[in-house]
């Protein structure tokens, strides 16, 4: 039996759990996922990714719970993601939605703003909406939309409030949110998805750093609702985020999550030093 070490995403309790010698000899490619339940590490329920070097590459709060064996449960959540990868195409996504433009659209939701994407190709708005569904699940909620340039120029009205995108062009941004080299954070999330060869391992770096982006945020949230004091400095909440979470970020992450903080989770910030 393998062991690794685990640490809940939840209330951050650790330990080391066993992987059956016959799983961890299948990972010869992307990742392993394991269902953590209720009583191994904590109360709380949740999944491990990890890759075939036995390196946790990230945990994730279940979205269902399987009282199952811990073998059955390592099927059926692989098998459960197999499904929800099928249906969305990454490959489609990876070949027809332009990094730049994923990037923006990433800038949008962080920020609370509504996407419109003008698309022609029809057969592929279906995978588009599902690859953002699956991406944003249980973290940021969105507004996204998906039509042709024909039908958007008969019906223009219901997308006055929206930042719209065509191919690799910002068509609509009247508050000036989009700025292509200010996307540093939005960038280097989006090419952890094209650069990760394996499909599977691909969506799953992907929403794990959005679900990263949508915790340590909530965490500032919660500390700014709490501080007594009107002044603040970026140490102390870098030193907040590593406390909770065992992860070192760096100031521009730190001003990428105060944006999210401000405009999507509209947080009146203190003065941050």
């Amino acid at each position: 039996m393998a062991k690794i070490e685990v640490r809940c995403p939840i209330c951050s309790e650790w330990d080391h759990i066993e992987i059956p010698d016959d799983a961890a000899k299948k990972i010869t490619k992307g990742l392993l996922t394991i269902n953590v339940t209720s009583g191994m590490i904590c109360e709380h329920s949740f999944f491990v990714y990890v890759d075939k070097n036995l390196i946790t590459r990230d945990c994730f709060i279940a979205d269902i719970k399987i009282d199952v064996t811990k073998t059955a449960n390592i099927q059926e959540s692989d098998e459960k993601l197999k499904l929800e990868r099928d249906a969305i195409k990454p490959d489609l996504i990876k070949l027809n939605l332009p990094e730049l433009i994923m990037s923006y659209v990433f800038r949008a939701v962080f920020l609370g703003k509504k996407v419109l994407i003008i698309s022609d190709q029809l057969f592929l708005n279906e995978h588009f909406v599902n690859f953002f569904k699956y991406i944003f699940r249980n973290s940021f909620e969105f507004n996204l939309s998906v039509i042709s340039e024909e039908d958007y120029k008969k019906n223009i009205k219901p997308y006055k409030e929206h930042l719209i995108f065509k191919k690799r062009e910002i068509l609509r941004d009247k508050d000036n949110l989009i700025n292509p080299k200010k996307l540093e954070i939005e960038k280097s999330i989006v090419q952890k998805f094209f650069t990760e060869y394996d499909l599977n391992s691909a969506l799953i770096v992907l929403r794990n750093e959005i679900q990263k982006a949508y915790r340590f945020s909530k965490t500032i949230v919660s500390f700014v609702g709490d501080l007594e004091e009107k002044l603040l400095t970026s140490n102390r909440l870098i030193d907040k985020i590593e406390e909770k979470y065992i992860e070192k970020i760096k100031p521009s992450y730190l001003k990428f999550l105060l944006e999210i903080v401000e405009y999507y989770f509209k947080v009146e910030l203190p003065k941050i030093n």
